[in-house]
């Protein structure tokens, strides 16, 4: 199964949750997608759109890009940045997770940066779990789809502070991992992020493994 994602960005902010709504009817209707879900960004969320859209995809079914990409169509929808993701590593904490937390970081990797800073920013983005019990489910990927963005890094949270609280704030996020992400750092290795989170009803990290 393949699994799609995107920042979606409305011209009215007040006006999101009914633009989710019909955004969710018509991409669930996209020949071969067996789950759609969007979900409004929650305050805290930053260089991304208003919701996150997210879709599971048959491996047979066609190409989504187009499809997307004519969403941004719909009433209210000013554009749509999708990534294709083809998963590194991930993995389950919790596979029954319900009423919880979607993050999405997008990021892109320098030019500049070599091969094994490369790896080693995803080897220590894949050891973060094992720090950080708040995060229950987990996925890090390669985007395949022309666009900004390199990779995505998707969790699964019970709860918003355990993303605002012990997963922003651990010593081996900023004492450890930031430094790839730091311009003054030697080991600076990303140069861009899109970081959203929005309420998530069943886990999709679950579905999208089955």
């Amino acid at each position: 199964m393949r699994h799609e994602t995107a920042q979606v960005f409305v011209h009215e902010r007040a006006a999101a949750g009914d633009i989710a709504r019909a955004l969710q009817a018509h991409a669930q209707a996209l020949p071969g997608v067996r789950r759609a879900e969007v979900g409004c960004n929650l305050e805290g969320s930053w260089g991304a759109g208003d919701c996150t859209l997210d879709l599971l995809v048959d491996d047979g079914a066609p190409a989504c890009a187009a499809a997307v990409a004519g969403l941004a169509e719909l009433p209210g929808i000013a554009r749509i940045d999708h990534a294709s993701c083809a998963a590194i590593d991930g993995g389950l904490r919790e596979p029954g997770l319900r009423d919880g937390v979607w993050r999405t970081l997008m990021f892109r990797v320098r030019a500049q940066a070599s091969d094994a800073q490369v790896a080693a920013l995803e080897r220590e983005l894949l050891q973060m779990p094992a720090y950080m019990r708040g995060i229950r489910n987990w996925r890090l990927s390669r985007v395949t789809s022309p666009g900004p963005w390199t990779h995505v890094w998707q969790q699964e949270f019970a709860q918003v502070g355990d993303l605002l609280g012990e997963y922003l704030m651990h010593p081996f996020h900023w004492g450890w991992v930031d430094r790839r992400f730091d311009v003054e750092c030697p080991d600076w290795t990303v140069e861009a992020i899109s970081h959203a989170f929005c309420p998530l009803a069943s886990s999709l990290l679950t579905e999208a493994a089955g």
